[in-house]
């Protein structure tokens, strides 16, 4: 006998996710997305596939992990036994790589080392503000140092992301995100860019006092997934953001025209004023 799942007209992650992400007036999803939905990051088609194709060994655990599983005794552990990431871990001058357990560990589906690997499972809408267009607020109260989402889409290579990034006019929106890793043997970049295929993460509005921070997480693969977990308490509600310049050290460029830069509109007592940009973050 068949059986038929129903699938929600109106869900942004067009049931992809645990748990469906909605318009606040559901009728925009009709006209207001512009985006093919993925779980996680996909290359884009001139991107070389090293790092997809070039999978993490796993564990030979036989049912929850311990500090002496592989995963783990790579850097640490990562994680609470009540699945929150270490408070150490969202600090900015934390540089420990974090490694999940994956799909070639023999541990349990509930292993305290997995958790990024799940995908979205607060319960969250898309809203509409005057001032910034959409954004993206929880519906739950979210504790802190829970992970809330990835901020996932085509991971893009450098030429291909400097090309989107000369051909952004004052009126365009940009959801380019550039991680920049530093090794002794360079500065690896991670270009991923949800504009036409990406996730709900290309939803959040950038504050200079966010809620959320961003780190990144490697499950299968070298291509790290760009987390973002919560760093406080955030009551319902409340809107989701994250700094656009990853708080890193170059975040007050001050190279671009003050005249061709948006203005900041997060509105918090430590407002720099403009919307982090850096034209030449690929140089």
């Amino acid at each position: 006998m068949s059986e038929w799942l129903a699938v929600d007209p109106y869900d942004l992650c067009e049931g992809l996710e645990k748990v469906s992400v909605h318009f606040e007036d559901k009728k925009l999803i009709e006209t207001a997305k512009e985006f093919k939905y993925v779980r996680s990051n996909i290359p884009h088609k001139d991107t070389p596939l090293h790092d997809f194709e070039t999978q993490i060994s796993g564990c030979n655990c036989q049912t929850m992990c311990t500090e002496a599983c592989l995963c783990n005794a790579r850097f640490g552990p990562n994680y609470s036994t009540n699945h929150k990431i270490l408070p150490e871990l969202l600090t900015v001058s934390s540089v420990k790589p974090i490694f999940e357990c994956n799909s070639h560990c023999s541990c349990h589906k509930t292993c305290v080392n997995r958790l990024v690997q799940f995908g979205v499972g607060i319960k969250m809408e898309v809203f509409t503000s005057e001032a910034k267009g959409h954004g993206l607020r929880t519906l739950e109260d979210i504790p802190s140092f829970s992970f809330v989402c990835e901020y996932a889409g085509e991971v893009l290579s450098d030429k291909e992301a400097q090309k989107r990034i000369d051909c952004l006019t004052q009126e365009d929106m940009n959801y380019l995100f550039v991680l920049k890793e530093h090794y002794s043997s360079g500065t690896v970049n991670t270009c991923v860019d949800p504009k036409y295929i990406g996730n709900i993460g290309r939803y959040m509005n950038h504050s200079c006092d966010p809620n959320l921070i961003m780190v990144p997480v490697r499950v299968d693969n070298n291509v790290p997934k760009l987390a973002l977990f919560s760093r406080c308490d955030i009551p319902a509600n409340q809107e989701l953001c994250y700094d656009y310049s990853g708080q890193s050290d170059d975040r007050n460029c001050t190279e671009v025209d003050e005249g061709t830069r948006k203005p900041c509109l997060c509105l918090s007592s430590n407002c720099r004023g403009y919307l982090p940009f850096d034209p030449h973050i690929l140089e």
